[in-house]
């Protein structure tokens, strides 16, 4: 972890002012480190706003991490002819010397930042009550399991920090070097951060919901993930020390499983509910909705996000059509620049919308390029338009209540309620459909039946924010096997995504720096050749 030092420099010089979006702003006024800059509630504050800059600056680490291997972008040249990006991600071509993304995607500062927080804020303080410390270590300890779940998700076992060694002035490389832990040890440290975050909002006011601030409820939709993914998700299973998933199709007594159940009912009949119009989520209008339980928020006076990339090229788009030939005007979606195209979804993947569900056009702007080459671009995070400039500053969604339902419909199959999962599927896809609901219910089947209805029903909600690539692996066919082993769920493709020799490509490898920077650490194994 050599590299650590240069990143916690950087950034705890400065920190992303995010004004508008509920003050999020942070200024030094002392040596983090120092124990002079631990003395009141207000510094504390800051820091913990300074953690949550972090986070928003990692805003494409969903979809990076969570979607790009999914199969559902295209990986060459868009519909205008645009030379894409997220090869060697989009196409599954990782290998160790092309590994997509550097130095575990960058977290390990912002873990050290958390470190730091947890080490003078959980102890003994007196510029803080007991309810309000309780509710700041709530929002750490699952920050830092946020982190490292994703960590776990992509690598498996990865080096566990949980001191502020860096921030507390040592520069000393070679104590910086540690080695992966396994997987089994990641997944249980994950657990009980996650379980004393939730022990934290207990002793505080966790009713407390400020969308952009992590709060009592985005722990428990984290824990629900946690748990379910322990409870369906071989990880490093063939290795000594692998995590070994202790159901694969129905096993009523599951205790992950229930345990997940549990913390998503904690979020039902709260105030989150799903909005009835889905293209009303999108919309600037949409912003700080109901059925949002966190997000990263965007302003165009302060950081805008990469919407540009997803759309049309401006300058270009002056021979489209719509699907039936007629023409469009020179900028339909008055987007007065945009461009270059840079992520576009396969039509193969658009097309499995039924016409009648309305989030096809509120998710996607079709069109024939130049009358012949069909295209889409995905809308949501179109921003707006104010004073004759466009602004991609559409906030991006961490935590969604429609994730809430169909996770409990995916509890329910788990735990053989067929009926009862049918029904949360339902509820989703009837705010899908709205008026045209008829015709298109869901009837529950088989347990693998209905793992194909939940990717499917998740492909269609949840595209562009970071879903697809982790229920490939969590959700299963008829065998047994995840899905992204399956021929059928690789849209226009009559191979699966990854075949069984390449089972070890559900991780990623490790990029050469980080192995020259460190003897300690090791090559994801099946990348060491």
């Amino acid at each position: 972890m050599k590299k650590l030092f240069y990143s916690i420099s950087i950034l705890l010089a400065g920190m992303i002012g995010l004004n508008s979006c509920d003050s999020l702003d942070l200024s030094p006024e002392d040596y983090y480190g120092s124990t002079n800059f631990w003395s009141q509630k207000s510094q504390a504050e800051m820091f913990m706003t300074g953690i949550h800059a972090d986070l928003r600056s990692k805003y494409q680490m969903p979809v990076t991490l969570g979607e790009f291997r999914s199969e559902l972008l295209i990986s060459d040249v868009t519909s205008m002819g645009e030379g894409v990006y997220g090869p060697p991600m989009t196409n599954n071509l990782l290998t160790k010397d092309n590994t997509g993304i550097k130095d575990w995607y960058e977290l390990y500062p912002g873990i050290m930042h958390i470190n730091l927080f947890i080490k003078n804020v959980d102890r003994d303080i007196d510029y803080m009550t007991e309810a309000e410390k309780s509710f700041y270590l709530g929002q750490a300890y699952g920050l830092r399991a946020y982190y490292y779940f994703y960590l776990y998700r992509t690598f498996g076992g990865v080096p566990l920090e949980t001191e502020p060694t860096v921030t507390e002035g040592n520069i000393d490389i070679t104590a910086l070097y540690k080695a992966r832990s396994t997987p089994e040890e990641t997944l249980n440290f994950i657990k009980t951060d996650i379980n004393k975050s939730e022990e934290f909002f207990g002793k505080a006011d966790k009713k407390i919901s400020v969308l952009y601030e992590w709060s009592y409820y985005a722990t428990e939709m984290l824990k629900a993930k946690i748990y379910m993914w322990s409870a369906k998700v071989t990880t490093g299973a063939d290795r000594e020390g692998g995590h070994i998933a202790s159901v694969t199709t129905v096993d009523p007594g599951n205790s992950d499983l229930q345990t997940a159940k549990t913390a998503l009912s904690n979020l039902l009949n709260q105030q989150f509910e799903l909005v009835t119009d889905y293209a009303g989520l999108w919309t600037p209008e949409g912003k700080k909705n109901k059925e949002l339980i966190f997000a990263l928020c965007f302003d165009k006076n302060e950081l805008t996000n990469w919407g540009a990339n997803w759309f049309y090229n401006v300058a270009l788009f002056t021979n489209a059509t719509d699907l039936d030939g007629n023409r469009y005007d020179a900028d339909p979606l008055k987007l007065l620049t945009a461009g270059p195209l840079r992520y576009e979804y396969k039509t193969a993947f658009v097309d499995i919308y039924d016409k009648d569900d309305s989030r096809l056009d509120a998710t996607f702007f079709q069109y024939l390029f130049e009358g012949k080459t069909r295209g889409a671009c995905w809308k949501k995070l179109i921003g707006h338009t104010d004073g004759g400039t466009h602004y991609y500053d559409s906030d991006v969604p961490i935590y969604r209540y429609s994730d809430v339902l169909l996770m409990l419909a995916e509890c329910e199959n788990g735990l053989g309620n067929s009926a009862q999962c049918a029904k949360y599927i339902n509820d989703v896809r009837q705010r899908a459909y709205g008026d045209k609901f008829a015709g298109h219910e869901f009837i529950g089947g088989s347990f693998a039946d209905n793992e194909w209805a939940i990717l499917q029903e998740r492909d269609k909600e949840f595209v562009g924010e970071g879903s697809r690539w982790f229920d490939l692996l969590r959700l299963k066919d008829a065998n047994g096997k995840p899905f992204v082993f399956s021929a059928k769920a690789h849209y226009g493709s009559t191979l699966p995504i990854l075949t069984d020799d390449q089972s070890y490509m559900m991780l990623w490898p490790v990029d050469v720096e980080v192995l020259n920077g460190d003897p300690e650490i090791k090559q994801t194994p099946g990348y060491d050749n």
